[in-house]
């Protein structure tokens, strides 16, 4: 059995999915089967022969399975997500997706060293993270509906499976964030939402002090991180983070002008109130 044809003929056929219908709950249900069924064959031919050596078998769990389980993962949630979907104003519908990022923004700053240690290429740990002999050493995630079977997981498959198909549905949800009010012609903005009126790279400024201070998360968190809640809690798009600090970098003047009119401001209402 060549499995990686099999990876990439669900791959194939997912995208078919894609293409012949827009109802997204019936989109993931057809998926959904698909990836269960290609994790199932995938398991029954573990459970009949030995991986060769270490690599291979790090380079199934890393790779081969992660078509099926990052798919499955991924088509699970979004599925979730839209049954759940309120049918109330456009406020309501702000704050239900609101909520569901900050719990996927909460999902990156947990696991932010295994994020890093993916993100950057790193393989001197794939032993312990992608070979079933150290399975039981890590309690890294709910296993909810997902295949964690001894036999048949390492023990952080799932974790990497969470971490592709959780940025994924991030970007979904943005969209479908962006897209609230354009039936009606017009950009809602919830009720009392609070509005950012400094500049984009103020915000950026600002994000970069609260993460070098550790004044979030002791700073075990990125900067994409931080720039998206603030965005989301000001209703305002900042563009490229690190594009925005590359003009903070080249400053002539003061490079932390935003910083130091937040300090003089602040003085100078203090000063106000002692007279």
């Amino acid at each position: 059995m060549e499995l990686q044809l099999l990876s990439q003929e669900l791959s194939d056929e997912l995208a078919r999915i894609e293409s012949i219908t827009t109802d997204v709950v019936k989109k993931s249900d057809l998926s959904i089967v698909l990836c269960r069924n290609l994790l199932i064959k995938l398991k029954r031919h573990v459970s009949k022969k030995e991986f060769e050596s270490a690599s291979k078998e790090i380079a199934f769990f890393k790779h081969t399975k992660q078509v099926p389980l990052r798919n499955l993962v991924y088509f699970f949630e979004l599925k979730s997500f839209e049954i759940h979907y309120p049918n109330g104003d456009d406020g309501t519908k702000q704050k239900y997706i609101i909520r569901k990022l900050k719990k996927l923004n909460s999902f990156f700053s947990r696991n932010l060293d295994f994020i890093q240690y993916i993100d950057q290429g790193k393989t001197y740990l794939d032993t312990h993270y992608f070979t079933r002999e150290y399975f039981n050493e890590f309690n890294i995630t709910h296993a909810r509906y997902y295949f964690r079977n001894p036999e048949f997981s390492s023990s952080h498959d799932l974790l990497l499976a969470k971490l592709d198909a959780n940025r994924r549905l991030i970007a979904y949800l943005d969209i479908r964030l962006k897209n609230i009010g354009k039936l009606n012609g017009h950009k809602t903005i919830p009720p009392n939402q609070l509005k950012w009126t400094a500049s984009k790279t103020d915000m950026t400024e600002l994000a970069y002090a609260l993460k070098s201070s550790r004044a979030v998360n002791d700073g075990q968190v990125s900067i994409r991180e931080i720039i998206k809640t603030l965005e989301l809690a000001f209703y305002f798009k900042s563009g490229d983070p690190y594009q925005n600090y590359g003009e903070i970098r080249i400053r002539k003047k003061s490079r932390t002008k935003f910083l130091d009119d937040l300090t003089l401001s602040l003085l100078s209402n203090l000063d106000k109130g002692d007279q």
